[in-house]
């Protein structure tokens, strides 16, 4: 099976339809044909008592049409034998030939030299084609095309095929793949599963165009057991070195995964690049165990040889793609109807030098627990982990050890009236860090009430809601020195975070508020014109004046005022924005603008655009653009000139820095079976080793000045025989991903 089991399926799919015309499942009898009408525009009976059909002969079945020129039917044997320009439908295959043997009683066709048409697009033909008795199927000499039956560029025969019904896949022989009448590619014999069976055999191979050149790949699938199977992929990339891949998986009552290794021998870039030439390898392992009813684990656990593997080699045959770190978890869960534990050991393997090692828990235990009823509920969430660090941060205050305790009980009341909706919630958050011989802990008790209102309006297929939203929030909080942070981050605002009681992710950190937020959104639709819009506008109002969570030396007395917009314009537009306008110093902190045009699938624009004053999160990296504000837009087009030609391209630009970090255009051709076209593609990657021969670490290298990035200009061409594979890029991969090595 050189060539994927698609290819096969194609023959296999035309003779399908007959198949099941004449067969039931295993478990019912054959399903009877019986005739439903015959005409023509001479019937009479020939010596042996035959019925003679002569001129547009027209036969209907309850499966089955056959019209032809001329036709005998012998009533008592239940057998149609049909000459001349003979034509056999069905709904979706129509089969044309000169000459058809059909047994109605036996349920068999035989035919020669056959012409399969199936929806307009996928034409056969064979010289012989005999549906047996026993569901078997046997076609001589035949050949397949998606391409115009006139002239096809590409056309695959084979000399026999055999589909074997009881086992349900075919042996295919004699395989050959000819473009414009030129040879390409033969195989002898291959054996294939037919549906959803399973049988041993070659996959698609892979072949990708690559910065280091022809990447080839050919997997072979061992079909091992019902539960479990083994696929094998020797690999090579031209100007790297050969290697191999493997992906086990497994399936029972209780336990499921997936093993996948993927390596290379000898990579000859790399040698140059490092001095190294040790074998490179990426092994993953993720699995899911039932212990008992309630109880299960987890698996994820990744590993590479180093930390630039992704970047060079990757696994197109996995799926997996380039990655700045590697999860190593483990997992245990037990889970009823009002209780749930998880302990978790979590640690990850970094493979960005410009990063530093993450905490890993050594292990983690959650216990949360919700029990309702009517309106009111109670719950709570603790949390009890160990931090490992194997490196502290030079940069920052940080701890190789740190235990910390969260606990969060919670009471909570909701009431629906007609038109609005009350909730109130009050609780405790607790958290306790030991930071080897230092211990702090904090109790903040606090309180929410939040009341919205519903303000229906209808008029004829059109509906407006006006939503006014009112909450305070209070929480009770000591004044105290931070700066250590184990996964707290600050969260950008918008309407639905503006809401929040904590401007914190994670458990370090909690805010202390006293603060009235008021919001108001619109909502508007149209069944007519199939519209749709919504505007939000809300703000907070601090009661006791709260640190800015841009600069912490500022106090203020209020938020931001945040601003969105989404609007559907029937089915082709949408556009959608935010705006985080600081009233104190009369500058946007955060803005984003969303437009889309989508007609079809090769006609669509799309403009984005985002700025960000400042990353409310402290940055300790030396990034020589730091303190820059973030300032990016993109453009996407991707137009048709006819049915053929489709235009694309796409624009990503750093308006900050006045620099394109992205351009990528071309263009595709495509007709009934084939695609080909150009790709030219700039941009800015990456660079990770510039600074090894002359720093003596990548810290040190960014506090010189290095810019660890590097321009990059490439061409590509792509060519694809439709239903058999494609040379090169994916053009709907390509605008979408913004890297593409």
């Amino acid at each position: 099976m050189l060539f994927s089991r698609k290819f096969f399926l194609i023959f296999l799919s035309l003779v399908a339809f007959l198949l099941s015309s004449f067969s039931l499942s295993d478990e019912e009898e054959r399903k009877e044909i019986k005739i439903e009408s015959i005409t023509a525009e001479s019937i009479s009976n020939d010596e042996k008592g035959n019925l003679l059909l002569e001129g547009k002969v027209f036969i209907t079945t309850n499966l089955l049409t056959f019209s032809t020129d001329k036709a005998l039917f012998n009533q008592s044997e239940g057998v149609i034998e049909l000459f001349g320009n003979v034509e056999v439908k069905s709904e979706k295959v129509k089969l044309n030939s000169s000459e058809v043997l059909a047994n109605l009683n036996r349920q068999t066709l035989s035919v020669k030299q056959a012409d399969i048409n199936s929806n307009d697009s996928v034409f056969s033909n064979a010289q012989e084609f005999l549906l047996k008795t026993s569901g078997d199927v046997e076609l001589v000499n035949a050949s397949v095309t998606s391409c115009s039956k006139e002239d096809p560029v590409w056309v695959i025969s084979t000399k026999r095929i055999t589909y074997l019904a009881d086992k349900n896949n075919a042996v295919i022989r004699g395989i050959r793949l000819t473009i414009k009448n030129v040879p390409v590619f033969f195989w002898p014999y291959v054996r294939t599963a037919v549906g959803n069976e399973k049988i041993s055999g070659f996959l698609t191979p892979g072949i990708h165009q690559t910065n280091d050149g022809i990447d080839i790949s050919l997997p072979y699938y061992l079909n091992l057991a019902p539960n479990y199977d083994l696929v094998l992929t020797p690999r090579h990339i031209t100007n790297r070195g050969s290697g191999i891949a493997s992906s086990f998986r497994y399936l029972s009552r209780k336990l499921e995964g997936e093993i996948n290794l993927s390596g290379i021998s000898s990579d000859e870039v790399y040698q140059e690049e490092t001095g190294r030439n040790d074998s490179r390898w990426n092994i993953s392992w993720k699995n899911n165990t039932t212990l008992y009813q309630n109880l299960y684990s987890f698996i994820n656990f990744q590993s590479t040889s180093d930390a630039y593997f992704f970047r060079d080699i990757g696994n197109n045959q996995f799926g997996e793609t380039r990655t700045s770190y590697l999860p190593r978890k483990f997992g245990l869960t037990w889970n009823s109807s009002f209780l749930k534990i998880d302990i978790n050991v979590n640690r990850y393997q970094i493979l960005n030098p410009f990063s530093f090692e993450e905490y890993r828990s050594m292990p983690s235990v959650t216990v949360q627990s919700f029990q309702s009823k009517g309106g009111l509920s109670i719950s709570f969430f603790a949390n009890r982990t160990k931090f490992e660090l194997e490196e502290t941060n030079p940069l920052r205050d940080s701890y190789k050890h740190i235990e910390r305790t969260y606990f969060e009980p919670e009471i909570s009341f909701r009431k629906h009236f007609g038109s609005s909706q009350i909730e109130i919630l009050t609780g405790t958050t607790y958290t306790n860090h030991n930071l080897n011989s230092k211990k702090t802990s904090q109790s903040f008790p606090w309180i929410e009430m939040k009341y919205n209102l519903f303000l229906d309006k209808y008029l004829g297929n059109s509906h407006t809601s006006l939503l006014p939203t009112f909450k305070y929030v209070y929480v009770k909080k000591e004044e105290t020195k931070q700066n250590y942070l184990v996964d707290s981050r600050i969260i950008s605002l918008d309407y639905s975070t503006l809401f929040q009681r904590n401007r914190f992710v994670g458990f370090d950190r909690v805010t202390k508020s006293n603060k009235v937020i008021l919001g108001l959104e619109r909502v508007s639709r149209s069944i007519t014109n199939l519209s749709y819009s919504s505007l939000s506008i809300g703000q907070a109002f601090y009661i006791n004046k709260e640190t800015d969570y841009l600069n912490p030396l500022i106090y203020r007395n209020r938020s931001p005022l945040i601003a969105e917009f989404k609007i559907e314009l029937g089915r082709n537009l949408r556009s959608k924005g935010l705006m985080e306008w600081d009233e104190k110093s009369k500058k946007i902190n955060l803005a984003s603008l969303g437009f889309v045009y989508i007609k079809n699938e090769q006609k669509r624009i799309e403009v984005k655009s985002i700025y960000r004053r400042k990353d409310p999160n402290s940055v300790y990296i030396p990034w020589i653009d730091r303190e820059s504000p973030t300032n990016h837009s993109e453009v996407l087009v991707q137009w048709s000139l006819s049915k053929s030609v489709n235009l694309f391209g796409r624009w990503q630009k750093d308006q900050e820095r006045n620099k394109s970090n992205d351009i990528l255009f071309g263009f595709e051709y495509s007709n009934c079976c084939l695609k080909w076209g150009l790709m030219h593609r700039k941009w800015i990657d990456e660079d990770y080793f510039s600074w090894q021969s002359n720093y003596p670490s990548a810290f040190e290298a960014l506090y010189q000045g290095l810019d660890p990035s590097r321009q990059r200009d490439n061409t590509y061409l792509f060519f694809e025989l439709k239903n058999l594979g494609r040379l090169g890029k994916k053009i709907s991969t390509a605008l979408s991903s913004t890297k593409l090595e």
